[in-house]
């Protein structure tokens, strides 16, 4: 069964060059004053039931007038939208809630909104009161709040008025990082108890892991739709070939690799011609990743390694055209698709030489495995012409080749911190360290 159903949705805004122009149009209908805007673009989607779904998108794609639109606060110029449930949304900071009231009291006028009795306002309070966090401020008005309070309170709001949809519009980055990992605890609760979740933000690791289903939209339209992976991959690659016209120079503490000999070429490592896997691939092509191999400290090819064992990331690149700046990385994933870390030479100020059409470069990295989760890991590698602040991409292979880490220690969450302890204290403490 699906809770949301956006069906041919487009949205056209009028824009007028000057005020007055608006009010001139009005008694010369003949007469056009005004551009079109569209906001929104034949925009469909489904949202299963039970499910959370992520739209993401550049600022002023048009995430957060959809979003609008399925809440009723917009209305679409054309198509529809449909709605199984009670529907709870977080939208604009302090949407909803009036400035003059206090936090107590916008919480009883937004449930009442939403279709709830005081009575049932009252038995939820304490639970808003609990998860809101802001203390006395609960009584004071509104207007007072910080922006991460407002978020905080409208936040409690939303999720305990028992909705069967939530609308989150990015306001979750306003918050402290211990209140966002409640949400997002919130967030998965929800989804355990057959709630559904529409979820905007720019927090590409947060759409991966909460989301079932994603939208990317770029200037209106719908550019993507399906798993999370597969669209975010879409996306970053679409946003990491834009140029930055503000991003700066190259550091000027960078140094520069020199080209090798013959000599080093025939005693040297040789080159890598092969890709394990092939989830993605993008760029300008101006130079392909033509292989990937982990070898072990003894330099043998290797697919699995313990905890805190040294390894070399080995890539090798075809250069099909001259590339002045050549900078290869590689980006290291979880199996849930997070990202662990990533380097590449010009953020290890390696200034590498140009690299000429036809011949092949081969970098190694030498890393020393941390004491990860036990599990399959995948390094993403790419080739960029240019440095980490301002680049374009040759060629980016998602998940090229998978690591397995093996237990050796025990791991609790993400990563084991090398950590010494010390006893410093057993005894009885004193009156004075009592008292204090």
């Amino acid at each position: 069964m699906d809770a949301v159903v956006v069906d041919n949705v487009s949205k056209c805004y009028r824009i007028y060059d000057k005020p007055v122009d608006r009010l001139r149009e009005l008694f010369q209908p003949s007469k056009s004053l005004h551009r079109q805007f569209w906001a929104l673009k034949q925009v469909n989607c489904r949202v299963r039931q039970g499910s959370s779904f992520g739209v993401i998108g550049e600022n002023g794609s048009g995430k957060s007038t959809l979003l609008q639109i399925i809440a009723g606060t917009l209305q679409p110029t054309s198509g529809q939208v449909r709605l199984q449930g009670r529907v709870a949304a977080l939208l604009e900071l302090g949407a909803g809630f009036n400035p003059e009231f206090s936090g107590r009291e916008n919480v009883f006028l937004n449930g009442a909104i939403m279709g709830l009795s005081n009575e049932q306002i009252q038995r939820k309070l304490p639970e808003i009161e609990r998860f809101a966090e802001i203390g006395a401020f609960l009584d004071q008005p509104v207007k007072t709040y910080s922006s991460g309070m407002y978020v905080r309170l409208a936040f409690a709001v939303s999720v305990n008025v028992e909705p069967e949809v939530l609308l989150v519009d990015e306001s979750l980055s306003v918050g402290d990082v211990y209140f966002q990992q409640r949400c997002i605890r919130k967030i998965r609760q929800m989804k355990e108890e057959g709630k559904t979740v529409l979820f905007v933000s720019h927090d590409m690791t947060a759409v991966t892991n909460l989301c079932d289903e994603a939208m990317w939209i770029e200037h209106g339209e719908v550019m993507a739709y399906g798993r999370p992976e597969e669209v975010v991959g879409r996306y970053m690659a679409a946003v990491t070939q834009r140029r930055d016209p503000y991003s700066g120079e190259l550091p000027s503490d960078t140094t520069t690799a020199q080209p090798p000999s013959v000599d080093d070429l025939t005693s040297g490592p040789p080159v890598v011609l092969s890709l394990p896997n092939l989830d993605r691939r993008w760029g300008n092509q101006k130079a392909e990743v033509i292989g990937v191999q982990i070898l072990d400290e003894r330099e043998r090819p290797t697919d699995c390694v313990h905890h805190g064992e040294a390894i070399k990331l080995r890539v090798s690149v075809r250069f099909h055209q001259r590339v002045e700046n050549p900078n290869l990385g590689f980006l290291l994933r979880n199996r849930l698709g997070e990202d662990i870390c990533g380097e590449n030479t010009s953020t290890l100020g390696i200034r590498l030489p140009a690299g000429p059409p036809s011949e092949v470069m081969t970098v190694d990295f030498r890393l020393q495995i941390p004491i990860l989760h036990p599990g399959y890991y995948h390094f993403s590698v790419a080739v960029a012409d240019g440095t980490h602040q301002e680049y374009v991409i040759c060629d980016w292979v998602d998940n090229a080749i998978s690591l397995l880490i093996q237990k050796r220690f025990e791991v609790y969450g993400y990563l084991r911190l090398d950590c010494n302890v010390e006893l410093k204290h057993l005894g009885p403490i004193t009156a004075l360290q009592e008292r204090t």
